[in-house]
């Protein structure tokens, strides 16, 4: 095979990516604030998943994996925070991977509704220079959560085919997405800025 055959079938980072639309009946439980933050939130989402350095590192990733997506995976931004775990209230869902449907869906972290509207209901519309020290680095942690649930899920697809018991498989992939997700900081803090720069 010609080297330039080789690359050209190298794993890339092309995700079918959009924003989901929620259900009406999910819209009437939040505040139009509220509403406004979290739309705000996914669209930040989207452009850090779609930031060029992100998708390299990304594509690096699934090359080293030999993960191809082809263009088959259906890759949702949610709007809003998945329910908490039955009977454990501080255990939330950040993503979950639908083998049967081809899906991934990406939800946004826990963040206080009193905090959303009274001090974090602007946060997506700053420029990135005006954001306090506390919000810049929450635009960081939501997007190192929002890029590891991604690599987790991603995981599970990889292994979701060979058979293994879903203890054993959880407990390889979050040690997959520990190894990968180091040494971010740098990359994260780019996309962030860049992101917010287009508010």
């Amino acid at each position: 095979m010609s080297k330039s055959a080789g690359q050209m079938s190298r794993p890339k980072w092309e995700p079918e990516l959009r924003i989901a639309n929620p259900p009406p009946s999910l819209l009437v439980k939040y505040t139009r604030k509220e509403k406004d933050f979290f739309y705000d939130y996914a669209s930040f989402i989207h452009k850090i998943l779609q930031d060029p350095t992100v998708g390299k590192r990304l594509g690096q990733i699934l090359d080293l994996e030999n993960v191809r997506m082809n263009g088959l995976v259906d890759i949702r931004v949610m709007i809003f925070p998945a329910r908490s775990f039955r009977g454990q209230a501080n255990r939330v869902l950040h993503g979950s991977y639908n083998s049967t449907a081809l899906q991934i869906s990406l939800y946004p972290v826990r963040i206080p509704k009193d905090w959303i509207r009274w001090d974090g209901f602007d946060l997506f519309k700053q420029s990135y220079p005006n954001l306090s020290e506390r919000k810049k680095k929450l635009l960081n942690e939501i997007s190192e959560s929002a890029i590891a649930t991604l690599l987790h899920e991603i995981f599970h697809l990889k292994l979701g085919n060979r058979g293994m018991p879903r203890y054993v498989e959880e407990s390889v992939v979050k040690k997959m997405e520990t190894q990968y997700m180091s040494d971010w900081a740098e990359t994260i803090s780019g996309a962030v800025q860049r992101a917010v720069r287009e508010y």
